[in-house]
Parts: C-alpha cells; sequence; structure tokens
C-alpha cells in the first residue's frame, strides 16, 4: 500500500506514528525545513471540552499509542469579566502544551516517536501525488484543499494575537479575560511557560487584521497588566466544518479537516485525534467518515456557544460567569464527567432563540 502525507505538523505526524504502528511507511511531505510552529506558545488543553473522554491525553496513549507530556496541568481557571472576577479549582482541569520548535514541544515528541524519514523543503502537489498513491493524507494545517474540492464549511473566522510576556505567574493558572471593549465576542488568555514567562494571547472573531492593534491597545489600556513582551505575531484562524472527510483517495486531517473548533478555537486534541483515526482507517480498511463524525457532530454543538456569545453585551459576559462558577453548576461541570459541552449547547441554542426572539424548536443532530 502506498500512503502519502502532505504535512508533518501534529496531525500528519500523529497519522504516521499510528501507520508505523501497522508496519506501513508513508511518505511525508514537509514544505518546511524543520518541524514545529516558529513561533513558540503554551496550548491550552481543557477536559470539560472534550467529554465524555474524561481525560485526553489518557485518550491518546491508551487507544492510539500516542503518548504526549504536558508542561504543566491547569489546576485553576480565572475567569476575569468586565465587572466581576471568579474562578474554579480542581486537581487538573487540563493541560498547559508546548507548542512550537522547542526540544520538548508537541510536535517534536511526536517527531521524535518517528522511525519513519520527513522529507523536508517540498511542497507537494495533491493533483499529483494522488494519482501516484493509493491514499493521500491531507494535513497542511489549512482549509485551501478542500475549499477548492467543495469539501468545505466556513464557520468562524478569528484574528490571533500571540506574544510571550515576562512576568509573574502560577504555574497552574489559566487565566481568560472577556470584555466587548477590547474583545468583542473573543476572549484573552494569559497561560504561563514557568513561573517568569507566559503566553499572552488575543482570540478576537469577524474583524481585519488591521483592527487587532486596536483592540490590543485598548485591552493593555483598560487591563493595565504588570507584564514586559518579548515579542508578539498575528495569525488568522479558520474553524470549519469538512464534509466528506474523504474525497475519492483523499482524507483530510488537522485544520484541514475542520479540528479547530468554532467557540473558543482550541484544536490541538481534534487534530492529533483525526490524523491517528485516517490512519487506523486506511490501515484497517474501515470507513474514516463514520469514525471522523464525531468531529463535525462536535462544531456544531460549540457553534451554538458561539452564537450565544456572539449575542452577549458585557451585562450579560458577567452573567454567563457568574452561572459558571456558581458552586452546585461548578461541581457539576468540573467535578465530574457531565457532558457540558452536549447539553450547554441546547441551552445556548434555547438562549440564541430566546434572544431573537424565536420558538424554540431543537433541531436533530445528525
Amino acid at each position: 500500500m502506498k500512503v502519502a502525507i502532505i504535512g508533518a505538523g501534529v496531525s500528519g505526524l500523529a497519522a504516521a506514528i499510528t501507520f508505523q504502528r501497522y508496519g506501513i511507511t508513508p511518505d511525508i511531505f514537509e514544505k518546511k525545513c524543520k518541524i514545529g510552529e516558529l513561533f513558540n506558545h503554551v496550548a491550552g488543553l481543557l477536559k470539560v471540552i472534550n467529554r465524555p473522554i474524561k481525560d485526553p491525553l489518557h485518550h491518546l496513549k491508551n487507544v492510539y499509542g500516542i503518548e504526549v507530556k504536558p508542561i504543566n496541568t491547569i489546576d485553576k481557571i480565572v475567569m476575569k469579566g468586565p465587572t466581576v472576577t471568579a474562578s474554579v479549582t480542581g486537581s487538573n482541569l487540563g493541560y498547559m502544551i508546548l507548542r512550537g520548535q522547542d526540544a520538548n514541544s508537541l510536535e517534536n515528541q511526536l517527531y521524535n516517536k518517528l522511525e519513519i524519514p520527513v522529507n523536508f523543503n517540498i511542497e507537494a502537489d495533491y493533483k499529483k501525488l494522488k494519482n501516484n498513491y493509493d491514499y493521500v493524507i491531507i494535513a497542511t494545517g489549512s482549509s485551501q484543499i478542500p475549499k477548492e474540492l467543495g469539501c468545505w464549511q466556513e464557520l468562524v473566522t478569528t484574528w490571533v494575537r500571540v506574544a510571550n510576556v515576562l512576568g509573574n505567574f502560577d504555574t497552574k493558572t489559566l487565566i481568560m479575560l472577556i470584555n466587548t471593549l477590547y474583545t468583542k465576542s473573543g476572549y484573552v488568555y494569559l497561560i504561563p511557560y514557568n513561573e517568569k514567562r507566559a503566553v499572552l494571547a488575543m482570540v478576537i472573531p469577524y474583524i481585519s487584521k488591521e483592527e487587532l492593534q486596536y483592540y490590543w491597545d485598548t485591552f493593555l489600556k483598560v487591563e493595565k497588566m504588570n507584564v514586559d513582551i518579548v515579542n508578539m505575531v498575528d495569525l488568522q484562524h479558520t474553524s470549519g466544518n469538512c464534509f466528506p472527510h474523504q474525497y475519492e483517495n483523499l482524507l483530510f486531517v488537522g485544520n484541514a479537516g475542520g479540528a479547530i473548533e468554532p467557540f473558543l478555537g482550541f484544536g490541538t486534541f481534534n487534530s492529533i485525534m483525526s490524523g491517528a483515526i485516517a490512519a487506523k482507517s486506511i490501515a484497517e480498511g474501515i470507513d474514516f467518515e463514520k469514525e471522523i463524525s464525531f468531529l463535525s457532530n462536535a462544531n456544531i454543538k460549540m457553534l451554538e456557544f458561539r452564537k450565544a456569545l456572539d449575542l452577549m453585551d458585557n451585562d450579560k459576559l458577567d452573567k454567563f460567569i457568574k452561572i459558571l462558577t456558581f458552586p452546585p453548576v461548578k461541581k457539576l461541570v468540573y467535578n465530574t464527567n457531565f457532558n457540558a459541552i452536549k447539553y450547554g449547547s441546547l441551552f445556548m441554542e434555547y438562549t440564541v432563540n430566546k434572544l431573537h426572539n424565536k420558538p424554540y424548536e431543537h433541531r436533530k443532530r445528525v
């Protein structure tokens, strides 16, 4: 069996590792000269997002044989609204994952598990490869190819500013800030590398790159954060649904397969999962579309949260934080394996319809 993988990001590497377990040697093509995103940063992986899976890293190890080591656990989440600040604490609410070209980054952790060479500095043409291989996995980190083939439904486009900052930080605390003055319906998060260095990131949907500077300046002015900015980069992220996930002998994974969810823009876990599932589906001859359907279904649920957040003013944002940190709700959501996304999406759909003065009519999930 001849298999090619275009892209050696986390989804492409996860696919390659899985093929390796089945004794299949794919040809891996990467347009960059080395593994890893150019800008080092820390990504959050919240357990509540991935339920009914209890622990995403345990799931990757136990089900797919892919072990990922975080730089720390998240034991506290601080939510700061316009006038309300509240927090949730618990033993391991999620993980902090190092991304980029550092030796301990997620990308290099995966790369070091490979016994298969990666062909660097090659921008592979999927149109040529599909004629020469039995299967081609598209792990480019971009929706360009599924768009070309009519397999892409765009949901939300955001601009993200990621800054590395110096200061004094609690290494197990994730801070999230929301305020329509500087985030519109997006958010800012701060997540540490260590006690002295952290990532400060602003995620705002529905704006142009030129507008991002205004919101960043407003944020710094309003919050008066005591940090020193070392460097920063601006990125555009697109959340969408890919359907079908397989077009002829092409399989779409990672961001090309709709791994970035439309609410908070998390995508690391979904990217790894989609790559592993694609390789497993090819190796075992099972239906990839059926195996990966959870991804589109999850995006539909997360879209309800996004729609509700888009309609909230600052007063409603404060109330939202109070609800999330109300002791009975907090206990149910964070101290059990309650599927908050599944049931919360129904509540958010009801809320959106009410705000639009529409009768609530639940749509059956496919």
